[in-house]
């Protein structure tokens, strides 16, 4: 029973000042002020904290990553610079993920898990793949994130690249995973999705097999889990499915039965608007990753539209960082310099960031995350942040663009727990973690 109080307190869509926040194991009783919360609980709470005024806000939300792709860093690639998406993809990501063997994933998963504390990011969405460690593969990531005590929703990629065999096991992992996150084994740190790669590297006969595995689910099942696919990442999606199939990538996810209120659509950077209509009929969901974007050079997908449109869009980082607040401004200069136009991205990057991954990541766990409300999971960060000029609910997003950084972050909670508090991990032998990885990275680059 934790009481903070005297906090600067952004709720995630109000601001309280001073403000109060008191919970109850994993889960939140009350939020307000704090001169009234703390006459309330004050001699109930077995712990006090006086803020000081620092900021008080939910633990942030990364919608989309790749925990496997940790051990790139620093790597060589072989053959040479690849000059486009798709040798990205053959020269760097689809040799990783080759390499990795049981442990390889566990330990990429808690260098990632680290950082995530660090930054305040309290629920990650993973999209995994180890083609040569399937099975399994999952609870070896499951397992890193409950030491750590992050919550995480889990999935495997799907793909026709490593076979039939190897989609098969894909499928079978997934679903082996999603029925003991929420049937056999229930855990309100762990959530799972449904993965799949993408349209481009999954053929008619892998999407109807996902898609009628997921329909043997129990009802109440997929209710509480959903696709997770990247989409038009770059034209390669496009191009394959006209070639292929006669018909735009996201016509194809529909006719397969892969779009729907649960699903995942990572990046969306070449769909167009009759597509960016068929997420909206659908519910569907994207998750934009600039970084990642800018990166591999493919270009921005056209959040601004799909907002306007009334789809939910949220915030990932596919695989870049587990910083979200850097994620964010480079959200907001990015589209900027894309649009040539100063005026655009204004409050739209705290609404995605914020409310977006808010709305989208609860879909997939028993109670809400993203928001300081009475009933959601108590996942908050105690920010230092000292404002230098007046810190309010309409000029919240450009404090957040021009001065809070994964560096202020003080105190990190998730289910009402210490994972650092006065930034020191609580939960995690950072020293013992970082060595093993390194010396586990000598194999999975001598295997790559």
């Amino acid at each position: 029973m934790t009481l903070l109080y005297n906090a600067v307190l952004f709720t995630g869509t109000d601001f309280i000042v001073p403000g109060a926040l008191y919970f109850e194991k994993d889960t939140i009783v009350a939020v307000g002020g704090s001169e009234d919360l703390f006459s309330l609980y004050s001699e109930k709470a077995s712990e006090k904290m006086d803020l000081d005024g620092k900021l008080l806000m939910p633990g942030m939300i990364c919608l989309h990553g790749h925990f496997y792709g940790m051990f790139s860093r620093g790597m060589s690639l072989k053959g040479g610079n690849p000059s486009n998406f798709k040798e990205i993809l053959e020269q760097l990501w689809w040799r990783l993920d080759k390499a990795l063997q049981p442990e390889d994933v566990k330990y990429s998963a808690l260098v990632c898990l680290l950082q995530a504390i660090k930054c305040g990011t309290t629920t990650i969405v993973d999209h995994h793949a180890s083609p040569n460690s399937i099975k399994g593969s999952l609870d070896e990531i499951a397992s890193a994130t409950l030491e750590s005590q992050v919550r995480a929703v889990l999935c495997y990629e799907v793909t026709d690249r490593n076979g039939e065999e190897g989609a098969l096991e894909g499928i079978k992992e997934n679903i082996r995973f999603i029925k003991k996150c929420l049937i056999d084994e229930p855990n309100p740190l762990l959530g799972a999705t449904f993965g799949l790669h993408a349209a481009f590297t999954c053929c008619d006969e892998t999407l109807t097999k996902c898609r009628d595995a997921m329909l043997e689910l129990p009802k109440e099942v997929q209710k509480m889990t959903g696709f997770h696919i990247h989409v038009g990442e770059d034209t390669t999606d496009l191009k394959v499915s006209m070639e292929k199939y006669g018909i735009k990538t996201v016509e194809r996810l529909k006719k397969f039965g892969i779009l729907g209120e649960n699903s995942l659509l990572g990046h969306c950077v070449d769909v167009d608007k009759e597509e960016l209509q068929i997420i909206k009929d659908t519910n569907s969901n994207i998750v934009h990753n600039p970084q990642s974007n800018m990166n591999n050079a493919v270009g921005l997908p056209d959040v601004l539209t799909a907002i306007d449109m009334g789809i939910d869009v949220g915030l990932g980082t596919d695989g870049i960082t587990l910083d979200m607040f850097a994620e964010s401004k480079v959200t907001y200069f990015a589209h900027k310099l894309y649009k040539k136009d100063p005026r655009v991205m204004g409050g739209e990057t705290l609404k995605m960031l914020i409310e977006g991954n808010s709305k989208i990541a609860s879909k997939f766990l028993s109670k809400k995350v993203g928001s300081l409300e009475p009933g959601a999971f108590a996942d908050c960060i105690i920010v230092d942040y000292d404002p230098p000029t007046d810190l309010n609910k309409g000029n919240f997003p450009w404090h957040v663009q021009f001065g809070v950084t994964a560096g202020d972050v003080r105190s990190t909670i998730c289910g009402g727990k210490w994972l650092m508090k006065d930034r020191k991990i609580l939960t995690l032998n950072e020293k013992e973690i970082m060595k093993r990885a390194r010396e586990l990275s000598v194999g999975v680059w001598d295997r790559f």
